[in-house]
């Protein structure tokens, strides 16, 4: 590839970065997004924008994909991700323009990553210091509201820190479930136990179950009709029927049959049941005479946490449900705005759902992703114990480390480190732009500051100051989630700039065809 053809492909990805990066922090701006098709979206979140962009070029997709598995496995930081792989990849650019080799800036932008993971691990803080609940504060930037973004951070952190002390939880992000509506905001809540948005299958149900057995089904809740498909039989049956007589007394023992499945169930201590299938509308009146609470068509994700909260297991179908399958919970329904809700909280492993409300479907989003990303902060800094300032602060003090690195070492590789040290200006200075700071004049001021020994110092975007940021409400991240970015972004910039050509694979054949062997 040319360089005239790598620099395009650099500044396409570039532009890309540079638009998702101005999301960044709670000042981050709106995008509005007009889709070929004529879709509208305002959205300041980093995954849904590049969602929502039709992007062609495969560089750009790479980078997408980076930041969508980013995103789903490590749960917050994607933003930064990609914010920080552009930084990278402009200074590579630049670089390569004044001829230095692609493999020449790989090998410095790995001598400088290395050196900057060892300056974080010296400088990381313990987490008691200021507690979990400032790490899920800094995450949450979907409200601006001091007193609301206290009390959901508060609640965030006495769930993760609850569902983090539970062996039985692998490290669990999937412990805590965010479940946003339209509302008030004052009225989000923690609730110890699943919350799913879901009416009743029959208002003549109860709406309050206390310790009901659970039953969990993945089929659909019917009548069995004999060698059909909710028969539980294993022999296929083949019927000759030819009178009227014949086909009433069928039906009539098909509905025997579920009374007495129906019945074995209730005395089983069945009173709940959750079906990823429906329940047909012949059954739910019987179903709600036996006193059973039902809800139907469950996802994949409610049914895993029902499993965890309630210590049931999944069965093909009612008859199935036994004393040994069934979980156990209460259960009790509510409607909410105008919204039907269950929640079922049960006594296996400890299971929370954060119900959120925000004023309008925008701000629920945008809540919603915000809460999420505090959950996924949250665990990282309970499963290191290690967190790092915020608001810059950290980025600043490596870039000082990397400068200093770099200036020892008599390779060509010295530049590609110092081109490492600039791209790590890019989050402070898009942090302080964001909160209404000039970018640049942002940067030195904390420059300064850090060569005064203040390595505290950082961009406060909900004051729009800097401050020392480990001073009145800190503002800390994760240490692992800080490590976990950096080498995500140092190894995409890295393959992107190794790239040497584009190829269409179906071009790969030979133009002539290879004759036969004789």
């Amino acid at each position: 590839m040319d360089s005239d053809a790598r620099h395009a492909l650099l500044a396409d990805v570039d532009r890309v970065c540079d638009l998702v990066g101005t999301t960044l922090g709670p000042f981050g701006t709106n995008k509005l997004v007009v889709e070929s098709g004529g879709r509208v979206t305002t959205t300041a979140s980093s995954s849904l924008l590049l969602e929502r962009l039709e992007l062609d070029d495969p560089a750009t997709t790479l980078l997408r994909d980076a930041a969508t598995d980013f995103r789903d496995e490590r749960g917050d930081g994607s933003t930064r991700m990609v914010l920080l792989t552009g930084a990278l990849l402009s200074q590579a650019d630049d670089l390569i323009e004044r001829g230095l080799h692609p493999t020449v800036v790989a090998r410095g932008y790995r001598d400088a990553f290395d050196v900057a993971i060892d300056r974080l691990d010296a400088r990381a803080r313990p987490l008691s210091l200021v507690g979990a609940e400032r790490v899920a504060e800094t995450a949450l930037t979907g409200t601006r509201n001091p007193a609301t973004r206290r009390h959901v951070s508060e609640a965030i952190a006495n769930a993760v820190t609850d569902a983090s002390a539970d062996d039985s939880v692998d490290g669990g992000r999937a412990s805590v479930d965010v479940v946003a509506r339209i509302g008030g905001v004052g009225d989000t809540e923690l609730v110890d136990g699943v919350v799913i948005e879901t009416p009743l299958v029959s208002e003549a149900m109860p709406r309050r179950q206390r310790d009901a057995g659970v039953a969990l089904l993945s089929s659909t809740v019917d009548v069995p009709r004999l060698g059909g498909a909710t028969d539980s039989s294993e022999r296929s049956i083949s019927l000759d029927v030819d009178s009227f007589e014949d086909r009433a007394d069928i039906g009539a023992y098909e509905r025997d049959q579920f009374r007495r499945t129906l019945s074995d169930a209730a005395e089983a201590g069945c009173r709940f049941i959750a079906t990823q299938g429906a329940i047909n509308d012949r059954v739910k009146t019987r179903v709600a005479d036996a006193g059973i609470t039902a809800i139907e068509r469950v996802d994949d994700d409610v049914m895993r946490r029902l499993v965890r909260n309630t210590g049931g297991q999944v069965v093909p179908t009612l008859e199935d449900a036994t004393p040994e399958t069934m979980g156990t919970a209460d259960v009790g329904f509510e409607r909410l705005a105008g919204r039907e809700f269950v929640t079922v909280e049960g006594t296996a492993e400890r299971v929370y759902t954060l119900l959120c409300r925000a004023p309008d479907p925008r701000s629920v989003s945008a809540f919603e992703a915000s809460a999420t990303s505090a959950i996924s902060a949250t665990f990282h800094a309970l499963a290191d114990e290690r967190v790092v300032p915020g608001g810059g602060a950290t980025e600043i003090d490596l870039e000082r480390s990397v400068r200093e690195a770099a200036r020892g070492t008599a390779s060509r590789e010295q530049l590609a480190m110092e081109g490492f040290a600039r791209a790590l200006t890019a989050i402070p200075r898009q942090l302080a732009a964001s909160a209404g700071l000039d970018g640049w004049t942002g940067v030195l001021r904390l420059r300064v500051a850090h060569t005064e020994g203040r390595s505290s110092m950082g961009v406060d975007a909900l004051s729009g100051e800097i401050r020392d940021v480990l001073d009145a409400d800190p503002v800390v991240e994760p240490r692992r989630l800080q490590r976990d970015i950096l080498g995500a972004a140092t190894d995409l910039a890295v393959q992107l700039i190794r790239i040497d050509g584009q190829l269409s694979a179906s071009d790969l054949a030979d133009d002539e065809p290879t004759p036969p062997v004789q």
